[in-house]
């Protein structure tokens, strides 16, 4: 975007700060504005009956709440906090009138929808890989979008193991295996003080999904 639109998105945008496990978007708020992360951790989450499955998680840079004013559809979802967040709240009026302003915005949330459609595409193939191979395809996915490079390796956040359960397909105790046996070879380090999930050997993580993709 350019400096004048930013500035006039940010001038109609109001600041709102939400607690860990805070409710941002609940299932009859689709529709009503876009939330873009300033700092801080979402989940998206299914609702199913009384079960909740994990089925996106965004960072800082990330955005939410476009496709249901794009789509006008009432989600069967919600967004939840997963750590302190802050977002610009954008409403849905404001966020029509910004994108019939700049084009550029147009194209980029074009571009996005069509990411989106393409991911999708790729995870309906994503149960038959190996479990190993799913964790490590949603750690990799997460350091790509939102991840912060260190001296230490990647910086993601030391998600719940329930929620990485949930994205990588699996149960929650093939899971912990799986980040157990991760944590031996150094391929991730979790600093529990920090809060903080490391990955600490990417390359080899790629060779995991390489090698094991096609077996």
């Amino acid at each position: 975007m350019n400096t004048e639109t930013i500035e006039w998105l940010v001038s109609m945008a109001q600041t709102d700060n939400y607690e860990s496990q805070e409710v941002i978007i609940d299932e009859n708020d689709w529709g009503k504005a876009v939330y873009f992360i300033v700092s801080g951790w979402v989940r998206l989450e299914n609702i199913y009956s009384q079960e909740t499955v994990t089925i996106e998680i965004i960072g800082k840079g990330g955005s939410i709440g476009e496709a249901g004013i794009l789509d006008g559809v009432n989600h069967n979802a919600r967004v939840v906090a997963i750590s302190d967040v802050e977002v610009l709240t954008v409403s849905a009026q404001r966020f029509i009138q910004i994108l019939f302003r700049d084009s550029q915005i147009q194209n980029r949330f074009l571009k996005l929808m069509v990411s989106r459609v393409t991911e999708y595409q790729k995870y309906c193939q994503f149960y038959r890989q190996t479990g190993k191979v799913r964790l490590a395809t949603i750690l990799i996915s997460l350091a790509d979008k939102y991840g912060k490079t260190t001296e230490k390796g990647v910086k993601l956040y030391n998600f719940a193991t329930q929620n990485l359960a949930d994205l990588a397909q699996l149960n929650i105790e093939d899971c912990e295996q799986i980040i157990d046996k991760f944590k031996d070879k150094n391929l991730i380090n979790i600093d529990i003080n920090s809060q903080s999930l490391y990955l600490t050997n990417i390359k080899q993580l790629h060779h995991i999904i390489g090698k094991l993709g096609n077996e």
